[in-house]
């Protein structure tokens, strides 16, 4: 879909977005080892999920979670997975968002059923680790004219 890079510097910086800008996507990964030990808080998955167009049902799920904890901790600091995963999720959505131009499509890209995902659309796949290695490793395919 993207042929060009021309938009590229015009996605937002998810990871700055989802630590509330305490990291940007150029922040030291041991900076990120650290917030992820310390926890994200469920504003920082709020504002990640208002500007992805997803509900914190999207993001219970994707992050292995359930709603009902994000709403409980709305002060506390969430649990390391639950920040790792988020992040993890954060920086494959800048992935996606860059190669498909804007949130939306990228988001209609995670819901449409794909052979690649067993015929599941991405989503599905995104709340594990091997699930968000191989979306991103769909999206560079695509980056580079893989189709299989």
């Amino acid at each position: 879909m993207r042929t060009t890079n021309q938009n590229r510097g015009q996605n937002p910086d998810f990871i700055a977005v989802v630590t509330c800008g305490k990291l940007t996507i150029r922040s030291n990964p041991l900076a990120e080892i650290e917030i992820a030990q310390t926890g994200l808080t469920t504003a920082g998955l709020r504002a990640f999920a208002n500007l992805m167009g997803w509900n914190m049902s999207d993001i219970a799920k994707a992050t292995g979670t359930t709603e009902r904890t994000l709403i409980r901790n709305k002060e506390k600091p969430l649990n390391k997975q639950i920040s790792e995963h988020a992040l993890e999720i954060a920086r494959l959505s800048g992935v996606g968002v860059a190669y498909f131009d804007d949130v939306k499509r990228w988001s209609q890209w995670l819901d449409t059923p794909h052979m690649q995902f067993d015929n599941h659309p991405p989503r599905a796949m995104i709340n594990t680790i091997r699930g968000r290695e191989l979306i991103h490793r769909i999206i560079t395919g695509l980056q580079y004219g893989f189709t299989a």
